[in-house]
């Protein structure tokens, strides 16, 4: 996966009782692949669907010298939740954390399954990345429908915005445990995120103290998180079109047109009623060499159970 074009849908299984293992308490590390990326002309598309680059934004990487203990500090007023339901789709609910008030004013109902979603680098509550996926689960299923928005962290560099990725798993993770004290069953919850936002919900569900039942990783960020050990890698891959530029992305700059197609493609397993079918293999360079076996196959996103 040295590539920056690889499209990849990462899929977490998240073990009962795990303590947080030493590589993701340190999971943000610039090596030489990490520097090489960053200067490869990466490209992302905001929400206003406008080109940011990568390795232009290196160049305002210290323009903001807020510390990361005041970044901490001041997550409650930076780390949003917004509840949809089939009863108010268009209009969210904020809840908050330990605040109990506003969990019972909102439609959050524990009977229903809940699913959370969160954006990427550039992005926020209002991308389409949160939009597709969240009309794809309220189309087909009843469900709590979480996004959290973190946009006035992510709208800042990369580098400054990545160090910050495992303080936001951690806010998060104080939600999932307020939740769940409150009654949400962790057993019926999937928790999806794209790109910078695939490394926040798994290690949100990494540090909640249940068990989240799936978490999906959408083409996670690389640049910065390459060095990740097998305790905090995911379990499984999957690569559409074998993880090279995707169809239809006949313009690809800087890999952009791609990295969207992972929600894309996402959200409409969500409401496919066919799915997309992948071939079974042990590694990507298996797969490369042709040594798959064509037998095995599985089904690429979909609602999970």
């Amino acid at each position: 996966m040295q590539s920056y074009f690889l499209i990849v849908f990462a899929f977490f299984y998240i073990a009962n009782g795990l303590s947080v293992p030493e590589e993701i308490e340190n999971q943000f590390q610039l090596g030489p692949e990490d520097i090489r990326l960053l200067n490869s002309n990466l490209y992302v598309l905001d929400d206003d669907h406008n080109l940011v680059s990568l390795t232009t934004d290196l160049l305002n990487a210290e323009e903001n010298t807020e510390s990361e203990r005041d970044t901490m500090m001041d997550l409650h007023n930076r780390v949003y939740f917004y509840l949809y339901t089939a009863n108010n789709r268009i209009y969210p609910d904020a809840i908050s954390i330990n605040d109990l008030e506003s969990l019972k004013k909102s439609n959050f109902n524990f009977n229903r399954p809940t699913r959370i979603i969160t954006h990427g680098w550039m992005n926020s509550h209002n991308s389409d990345s949160c939009i597709l996926i969240r009309d794809a689960y309220l189309n087909q299923g009843d469900y709590n429908v979480i996004v959290i928005d973190w946009s006035k962290i992510s709208i800042n560099p990369y580098l400054w915005t990545s160090r910050r990725v495992k303080m936001i798993g951690q806010y998060v993770s104080t939600m999932l445990n307020f939740l769940e004290k409150e009654g949400m069953d962790l057993s019926t919850t999937t928790m999806v995120g794209h790109s910078l936002g695939a490394h926040v919900v798994g290690l949100a569900a990494r540090y909640a103290k249940g068990t989240v039942n799936y978490v999906i990783g959408l083409d996670p960020a690389l640049p910065g998180f390459n060095g990740a050990k097998i305790g905090s890698r995911i379990s499984q891959d999957f690569y559409p079109n074998g993880g090279i530029r995707q169809a239809g992305c006949i313009i690809d700059v800087g890999g952009a047109c791609s990295h969207l197609r992972a929600y894309q493609f996402f959200a409409e397993s969500i409401n496919s009623k066919v799915g997309f079918h992948a071939k079974k293999c042990s590694s990507y360079w298996r797969y490369k060499l042709g040594l798959c076996n064509r037998k095995l196959s599985l089904i690429m996103g979909g609602r999970v159970n």
